[in-house]
């Protein structure tokens, strides 16, 4: 049996989810209902397992998770969220959250939940999961095309390609001539050491199995 104390400011979702999970093998022993009130009796009795709502009046659950994890206490901590951007979900992982969970996810999911976490598990909701992939997939690609060797318009260039512009359509975007967008080209060719539009795709491209597109002539 796990002692828990859950933080949420919606009191209805907050009795509902005390007492299920009271009436399923855990006990909890406080509730808070904002960021501020859980600061203030988090430590006045002992507690084997958090849990936060990510967005509270006063703040966030992230906010307070990377706090508690600066001041070094590890108490494992759920993430119960309606909704999380992938920004804050990865932030969350990087601060060592022990589980993210949807509100809408089933009670007894909840305990499966505190279940795993108790006994040393990672668990995040599979689609919170995968919008975390698609964030950091972009974020990956957004990065990779940006070389130092290169100058901003060619770091620019270099993203159209990828993305399976013509040159023509380059030059439209860029409000370049068409000339000028193969001058950019052989100097990024060179810079980089390829000798084609493919091998410069496929040198950057991410490793997540992404097509590369159709349009190679220079």
């Amino acid at each position: 049996m796990a002692r828990l104390f859950i933080v949420d400011d919606h009191p209805i979702f907050l009795s509902g989810l005390s007492q299920f999970i009271s009436e399923n093998g855990h006990e909890v022993v406080n509730s808070a209902s904002s960021v501020a009130e859980c600061q203030r009796t988090l430590n006045l009795q002992p507690v084997d397992l958090l849990i936060l709502d990510v967005t509270m009046s006063d703040g966030s659950g992230v906010d307070l998770l990377m706090e508690l994890r600066a001041n070094d206490n590890n108490i494992p901590i759920i993430l119960l969220t309606a909704a999380i951007d992938p920004a804050s979900a990865v932030l969350a992982i990087k601060h060592r959250v022990n589980a993210i969970v949807l509100k809408d996810s089933a009670p007894e999911e909840i305990v499966r939940v505190i279940n795993q976490v108790m006994e040393g598990d990672t668990v995040i909701d599979d689609y919170v999961a995968e919008q975390m992939e698609r964030y950091s997939s972009g974020r990956q690609v957004e990065e990779e095309f940006v070389d130092q060797r290169l100058t901003q318009r060619e770091n620019q260039i270099v993203q159209l390609v990828r993305n399976g512009l013509r040159n023509q359509e380059i030059a439209a975007r860029c409000n370049l001539t068409e000339g000028t967008v193969k001058v950019h080209l052989h100097n990024i060719f060179r810079k980089l050491n390829v000798k084609s539009r493919y091998e410069l795709v496929v040198r950057r491209a991410p490793s997540s199995g992404q097509a590369f597109p159709s349009v190679w002539s220079a």
